[in-house]
């Protein structure tokens, strides 16, 4: 064994014994976790995405949630504090900006304050239409004035039939 593995072994056993490992074995079961959502559209520039959050313990927790992207069509915090009350369910929000539009994928997680994590981590599928309230207004708007320019030529058109 060569001396490199022999010290990454030997401080490994040694968070084992101590505890002091920042990660949870796969196999722990917590009952705080993310309910998987629906798939999510993102139509705005500036918004805030939902993640619900279920605590089946007996007390209050408070856990950081962690979210990150598939790619760099979205900006948002990389950790978010949520206290959940006791055998309760909550609903959290991330606020969320829209950069470019296309598909993302939203990897969450739980963890506690001291780096342990807490349950299976969740994909949340996003499409996002950054531009859609601009094209919804501008529309409205092309519709609205091409309306008084109709109704502002037929008004002129019968008065001066009229006289």
């Amino acid at each position: 064994m060569s001396f490199k593995k022999w010290i990454a072994a030997l401080t490994v056993g040694f968070t084992l014994l101590t505890g002091s490992g920042a990660q949870a074995a796969i196999d722990d079961n917590y009952d705080v976790q993310i309910i998987k959502g629906s798939n999510i559209n993102l139509v705005a520039q500036v918004s805030r995405v939902p993640i619900l959050i279920r605590n089946n313990y007996d007390t209050d927790v408070t856990v950081l949630v962690h979210v990150s992207t598939s790619n760099l069509r979205v900006r948002l915090p990389r950790v978010t504090s949520v206290k959940v009350a006791a055998n309760s369910t909550v609903n959290t929000t991330v606020p969320i900006q829209a950069v470019a539009n296309g598909h993302v994928e939203l990897y969450v997680w739980l963890t506690s304050f001291s780096g342990v994590k807490l349950g299976q981590s969740l994909t949340v599928q996003m499409q996002v239409v950054s531009d859609a309230e601009a094209i919804a207004l501008g529309s409205l708007g092309s519709i609205v004035l091409a309306l008084l320019v109709v109704g502002s030529i037929r008004m002129v058109r019968r008065r001066r039939a009229e006289s």
